[in-house]
């Protein structure tokens, strides 16, 4: 369950959604975190943009934890005429969020049925991971890797693979990491769980080489000396 949230972290990261053009400055807002002055911009803006204002404010809500909210403002899109690809993909996060997992696969599988986005896949694949469901969640991300986010479903993949496979884990993840370059924020993670592949395959000297590389690598990432403490000089 705490890799599905991991999961859930890494893919909001990426995910770039595009508003109107004079909603930029309330999404841009809303990528810095400042919710309350977002939430007055985008109220300010409901007349003028029915729709995308709406479908903004819910994941304003959405990422304040307000998921009743985040509903009301959804489902007031939807009336205005949101299509049924962003409604599905956002009823589908609120759910994630409030770990009502079927009714988040549910809507998710609508979304990617509608959108065929990448985004949509992954977190759908991450439901799955959820749910301890390696079938589920494979499917959503091979769907993404078809969609084009070859390398996110590749990572996400790893991470699915990990507790029942770490060998295949390990394959998926050493591909996640060709496809990445070194300024991609989810390369240090790829081999972060390198890292933790190889150790649950025994091969401890590996992994403490991978993470004194990754330490190398990217001095700033925490999780890697906690790992090394703790594998061992």
């Amino acid at each position: 369950m705490r890799k599905a949230w991991y999961a859930v972290a890494v893919i909001a990261s990426l995910v770039c959604v595009k508003a109107a053009s004079d909603l930029n400055y309330a999404r841009q807002l809303l990528d810095r975190g400042e919710y309350a002055l977002a939430e007055v911009t985008l109220k300010k803006q409901l007349q003028e943009y029915p729709i995308d204002a709406r479908a903004l404010l819910a994941r304003v809500y959405l990422l304040e934890g307000e998921f009743d909210e985040a509903t009301r403002y959804l489902e007031a899109a939807r009336e205005k005429g949101l299509p049924e690809s962003r409604y599905y993909a956002l009823k589908g996060r609120i759910a994630i969020m409030q770990g009502r997992w079927d009714s988040a696969w549910a809507a998710l599988r609508s979304a990617v049925a509608l959108s065929g986005k990448a985004d949509d896949a992954l977190y759908w694949g991450t439901v799955g991971l959820a749910q301890g469901n390696l079938d589920r969640a494979l499917l959503g991300f091979d769907k993404a890797a078809r969609a084009g986010k070859t390398a996110q479903a590749a990572f996400l993949r790893g991470l699915a693979w990990l507790p029942k496979d770490p060998k295949r884990a390990l394959h998926e993840l050493r591909a996640a990491q060709a496809e990445l370059d070194s300024e991609n924020p989810l390369k240090p993670q790829v081999i972060y769980w390198q890292a933790r592949a190889l150790e649950r395959l025994g091969q401890i000297k590996e992994a403490r080489s991978t993470l004194r590389f990754l330490m190398r690598s990217y001095p700033g990432y925490g999780p890697a000396q906690d790992a090394l403490n703790r594998l061992g000089p």
